[in-house]
């Protein structure tokens, strides 16, 4: 009897303390389980799987695409988060002036961004953003800096805009190029512009 007491109570009690763990296990579990559904937006896995398999891409030989992605072209205007990203122009050139030449085989894009923010919240912008596809599938960062006219990066509260240029230096190729806008590194949310 005395030896009973010395030990503990889950010692004692074995089958107890399996049924208790296994408690704790299945609400840890289903706790878990209810999160995951929530995120779907009240639709099924079944139905979330089909709709991804179906989404019709509007450049069918783009390369890297995801489900949130919006397609777009130059004068067009794509929406991310509340702010509407316009690409309203897009040039080639070898130079940018008498300091900055493109490498031999390259050429430089400048593309003249508009954002405008439609929500209702203080939205960040930044020129780093921005990236490009190229045609055989590099992603390159943009070389803002060179621009005479950069898109700068800061705030943007409800109704306010920004303008400037973003520039990339891309090999001269056939094929064609993306600009890649990603306002929110955390998210998959991106516009995707066809330049080329």
């Amino acid at each position: 009897m005395a030896e009973s007491k010395k030990k503990s109570w889950f010692a004692r009690h074995k089958i107890m303390t399996v049924i208790i763990i296994l408690v704790v296990l299945v609400v840890i579990g289903s706790s878990g389980g209810n999160k995951s559904d929530n995120s779907n937006s009240g639709q099924s896995n079944s139905s979330s799987e089909s709709s991804s398999q179906t989404k019709e891409y509007r450049f069918a030989d783009r390369v890297d695409k995801q489900e949130k992605d919006v397609e777009i072209v130059v004068g067009e205007a794509g929406t991310i988060d509340g702010v509407k990203m316009t690409v309203s122009k897009v040039d080639y050139t070898t130079s940018l002036d008498q300091f900055f030449t493109a490498s031999d085989g390259k050429t430089y894009v400048i593309a003249d961004v508009i954002l405008e923010n439609t929500s209702d919240k203080v939205m960040p912008y930044n020129q780093v953003n921005f990236r490009i596809q190229t045609a055989k599938g590099q992603v390159l960062d943009d070389r803002s800096s060179l621009a005479s006219n950069a898109l700068e990066y800061g705030d943007l509260v409800s109704g306010g805009t920004a303008s400037g240029q973003v520039v990339f230096e891309v090999p001269i190729e056939e094929g064609h190029q993306y600009m890649i806008w990603k306002p929110n590194s955390v998210r998959s949310d991106r516009a995707i512009v066809q330049i080329k």
